[in-house]
């Protein structure tokens, strides 16, 4: 049986699972941007200064402007867009590469490094929020369901960050 009922469709009297993950998602898409607006940042940026911290505090790796184009697939301009205004909100600096002046090395400020501590906090608190209600094994088993129905979908749930496959931590597959 196949109903609609206030925007939602229900089957069988069960409200449709796409709708649960869509108002989930859009719930979770508006604390994020709301908090990164708090913060002065876009989304694009908030990506950035992410990968940025991942590969300068995690990896120990300086970063430039081809790596970002490579590892989100973007043009030179729309990088370049970007850093310049992170820059001119002082989350980062450049400075010239001792291997070849012409590169710029990005370096993050103190500012930035502050803004993705709490920018991780505030994923843990949404999260911990998102989970309030189950036991550590309710929240254990609906991690696993979710990375189950992912993976029944094919979307492959790596760590986006990670640059090297050797890291990244495969949740492709419900073995």
């Amino acid at each position: 049986m196949l109903l609609f009922l206030k925007g939602a469709m229900v089957i069988d009297n069960e409200i449709h699972l796409g709708r649960y993950m869509r108002s989930i998602t859009n719930a979770l898409d508006q604390q994020m941007q709301q908090h990164s607006e708090q913060l002065g940042l876009t989304p694009a940026q908030g990506m950035f200064l992410h990968h940025l911290w991942y590969r300068q505090e995690k990896l120990g790796q300086i970063t430039f402007a081809r790596d970002l184009e490579a590892f989100f697939d973007v043009k030179h301009s729309t990088v370049s867009g970007i850093l310049q205004r992170m820059e001119a909100a002082g989350f980062v600096t450049f400075e010239a590469s001792e291997g070849d002046r012409r590169c710029k090395a990005i370096r993050l400020t103190q500012k930035a490094m502050d803004t993705h501590a709490l920018t991780a906090r505030h994923i843990q608190q949404t999260e911990a929020k998102l989970l309030e209600h189950m036991t550590p094994a309710e929240a254990a088993e609906f991690r696993r369901l979710l990375q189950i129905a992912a993976s029944n979908l094919g979307v492959c749930m790596k760590n986006p960050f990670h640059d090297h496959p050797k890291e990244e931590s495969n949740l492709c597959s419900n073995d």
